[in-house]
Formats: structure tokens, C-alpha cells, sequence
């Protein structure tokens, strides 16, 4: 089983929280990435996230549309 690399963030209450990657991919110019923390939901499923990761090495929210396309179709 291939090791998965992890990322920490810092919320905005100041506590971070540790997330393994599940998957990362580029599509026009944006490099995307797909995490967890492995927290579940109300039915059980497990809770998966994505953003946009920047140049300045920070996940950024997925704010439009077209992107959310992108990750729900990949």
C-alpha cells in the first residue's frame, strides 16, 4: 500500500488539524488537491474536501462553479 502524504491546516479558531491527501491534479494552470481527515457524516460516509492548492503553499476554497465541476467530474 502506497504511504499518503499528509498536509496540516490551522482553522479559523487557530487549531490545526491534520489531512491525508488522497489526490492532486492540474487542470488549466490550477493545481487542485482532493484531502480527508477521516471524519464522518451523519449517514457514515467519510468526509472528503477539496480546494485549490497556491503557489504560496496554502489550500484556498473552491469558490465558483466551473472548478467544482472539475473535482466532482474527476
Amino acid at each position: 500500500m502506497e504511504k499518503l502524504i499528509n498536509i496540516k491546516c490551522i482553522n479559523r479558531d487557530g487549531i490545526e488539524k491534520k489531512y491525508d491527501i488522497l489526490s492532486t491534479f492540474d487542470y488549466k494552470n490550477r493545481k487542485f488537491i482532493i484531502y480527508t481527515d477521516y471524519s464522518r457524516d451523519e449517514t457514515n460516509n467519510v468526509k472528503v474536501y477539496s480546494g485549490i492548492y497556491s503557489d504560496e503553499k496554502k489550500v484556498l476554497p473552491i469558490t465558483n462553479s466551473e472548478d467544482e465541476k472539475i473535482v466532482l467530474s474527476f
